[in-house]
């Protein structure tokens, strides 16, 4: 109807217009859209782009999707062992996982104990609730009533009596809360960098997320709530060069590490995995 009232020339225009409009609307509805991959039975692999293009890296972030039906999920602490700490995959190659991704991040005073409260069992690997830490990973529940893992918002949920029913935990930094609200972080310069995450859908999957380009949790989180994960909650895991993401199966074998880390460690040159204490692993159940 607005074409018929408008001279040939701006008709052109106008028309062109309408059809950009719609090419990019058609082509930002493909970019959202999440192709996954099974990978083995309940394990699902895929890629999606970042929240936007960025100067380092490739630009996308890695998904690994879970399903608790057919996995078990395991806390391999180092001071439960030996204390040495090895690569991601070398910790899966050991304990005969088929994945694995950072258990939070790692103090860098003694290498071995978690940033937060952190418990396998009868193991305590750091027995302090750090205060700021608002986001609490549980799971091995000891009741068949209790789901088999919880992020639990420990700001808005009692965490307490959550913890009772469940044999492993670690804390990290909330990004989005119970309720699938955003946290958004504070940080002033903004920090980016490369990212683990860890995250449940409405499904009662359990989702890895990694990143190499370099992005502020802000971004993710906007990123993950836009997406269709149809995220519940989510948790920041590691930054920079220690974030690692680690599957193995009969079909496929990904292997992906960070690099950059604003201010501490602006460059994309880092070619390896790096050694860590604490890994959250999957096993396929029997």
């Amino acid at each position: 109807m607005l074409q018929k009232l408008l001279p040939g020339s701006l008709k052109k225009i106008v028309t062109g217009f309408f059809v950009l409009v719609l090419f990019v609307g058609a082509k930002r509805s493909q970019s959202t859209e999440i192709l996954w991959k099974q990978i083995d039975t309940g394990l699902y692999a895929a890629e999606i782009d970042g929240p936007h293009v960025s100067k380092y890296s490739d630009s996308k972030v890695s998904l690994l999707k879970i399903n608790p039906s057919y996995f078990n999920f395991e806390l391999v602490v180092s001071t439960q062992h030996d204390s040495i700490l090895r690569t991601i995959k070398d910790w899966c190659d050991l304990q005969k996982l088929e994945g694995a991704i950072n258990a939070g991040m790692y103090s860098l005073k003694d290498h071995i104990s978690g940033m937060g409260y952190m418990q396998n069992y009868d193991h305590i690997n750091n027995p302090k609730v750090k205060n700021d830490f608002n986001a609490l990973a549980v799971f091995n529940p000891k009741n068949v009533s209790s789901p088999a893992f919880q992020i639990v918002d420990m700001a808005n949920q009692d965490w307490k009596a959550i913890l009772q029913n469940y044999n492993s935990c670690f804390q990290s930094i909330r990004m989005i809360d119970n309720t699938g609200t955003p946290v958004y972080w504070q940080h002033k310069p903004v920090l980016r960098c490369s990212m683990t995450v860890l995250a449940t859908d409405n499904s009662g999957n359990v989702l890895f997320l990694f990143t190499r380009s370099p992005y502020s949790v802000n971004e993710i989180i906007d990123l993950m709530l836009k997406s269709p994960l149809d995220i519940q909650t989510a948790m920041y895991l590691e930054g920079g060069p220690e974030a690692s993401l680690y599957a193995k199966t009969a079909d496929a074998e990904i292997i992906k590490f960070g690099s950059y880390v604003s201010r501490t460690h602006p460059t994309d040159d880092n070619v390896e995995l790096r050694k860590m204490p604490n890994l959250l692993g999957i096993r396929k159940k029997q």
